[in-house]
């Protein structure tokens, strides 16, 4: 009896698997892609993910568990970047990457523009309650006085 793969039905997977650019040297047309998967995934789950989810024909995968790095230190705070596994697969037809695209075509740096704008026009202001809801809990106050 031989064992055949792709057979497991996956129909909602709850798992992420991040596609990411490749390294600098793998050229923008290739028959690899570089993923970010969860450290659980084994390659079997990730060849199958991609056969039965996305009908991609898998050739091979590689892994490699990427450790827990420092991200940076905010005075005695030490934050730490999470762990993760890489995963570069190989497929049996060229992929490439789709052109960046405009930003102003989407209106992303018209976006941000107005934003930092805004955060810029309230920098060194503070949020301070409305008086309107002051007076009326002095006028609830004072009432209550004059009823006793």
């Amino acid at each position: 009896m031989s064992v055949r793969q792709g057979l497991k039905k996956i129909y909602f997977p709850s798992t992420i698997l991040k596609l990411v650019r490749n390294g600098p040297n793998v050229p923008e047309v290739s028959n690899t892609l570089t993923f970010r998967v969860p450290p659980s995934m084994n390659k079997m789950d990730i060849k199958s993910y991609l056969s039965n989810i996305y009908r991609l024909n898998v050739l091979d995968v590689r892994t490699s568990n990427m450790p827990a790095k420092l991200a940076g230190a905010g005075g005695n705070t030490v934050l730490k970047r999470q762990k993760f596994k890489k995963a570069v697969i190989t497929i049996d037809h060229e992929f490439k990457w789709p052109e960046t695209p405009d930003s102003e075509v989407f209106g992303i740096q018209a976006a941000v523009n107005e934003r930092s704008r805004m955060l810029n026009k309230l920098k060194g202001w503070r949020i301070r309650p409305n008086h309107g809801v002051q007076e009326a809990k002095k006028a609830a106050a004072a009432a209550e006085s004059t009823k006793e």
